[in-house]
């Protein structure tokens, strides 16, 4: 679990991650609940379809026989429309199946069973792609935090940045690196020892 300071001084606890299950029966779900990836995720049990595509989680694990029609359908037009661009894994088991082009997305089982003989490994490696999703994310907007600062703060030094966003000098300086080969004027004013975008302008923001 992951512990952050809301107002008040209060703290809020998040998991680290999620394994979301619909149609499971109570010893099933123990099943996949003792099979967790690490201490900090947590299992969700639900029996709304929608909360299937509405909350995080890592994986998802579906008995299809419990499932309506249209619920479904509902899941299938939502993963055609997303083509693929989600990060959590998708474990459908029994019948029916998905349609052919959502197959390569979901991964499908005749029954729990046969899902269950490699249920740890399952989870784990549905951890891992979710991690790692993650992971290029926060660095991805990490990246574009030291440039919006930079932008709105010309000559804003290297610890500054480093304080305001909480990351190490080197990873600064590599994200400051990125951002010049993607093509941002990011240049060094030795007089007042900060970056700056050469003219204030930058592509991603589209200053021109």
């Amino acid at each position: 679990m992951r512990t952050f300071l809301i107002p008040k001084e209060e703290r809020a606890s998040v998991p680290d991650g999620r394994v979301t299950t619909f149609g499971l029966n109570e010893e099933e779900n123990k099943l996949v609940e003792k099979s967790l990836p690490t201490k900090g995720y947590e299992l969700f049990d639900t029996d709304a379809p929608t909360d299937l595509v509405a909350i995080s989680a890592a994986a998802l694990i579906i008995n299809a026989a419990i499932m309506d029609a249209d619920s479904r359908d509902m899941i299938f037009d939502f993963y055609t429309e997303v083509s693929g661009c989600t990060d959590e894994t998708i474990f459908w088991i029994g019948y029916p199946k998905p349609p052919n082009h959502l197959r390569v997305k979901f991964k499908c089982y005749e029954n729990f069973g046969e899902f269950a003989v490699k249920l740890k490994y399952h989870l784990l490696t549905a951890h891992s792609k979710s991690k790692k999703a993650k992971d290029f994310s926060r660095k991805l907007a990490d990246c574009l935090m030291v440039l919006s600062l930079i932008r709105s703060h010309p000559g804003i030094r290297t610890q500054e940045l480093v304080d305001k966003l909480e990351l190490s000098t080197r990873t600064i300086q590599r994200y400051i690196s990125t951002l010049q080969v993607a093509g941002e004027w990011i240049a060094y004013d030795n007089t007042k020892k900060g970056w700056y975008l050469q003219d204030g302008v930058s592509i991603f923001f589209d200053d021109y």
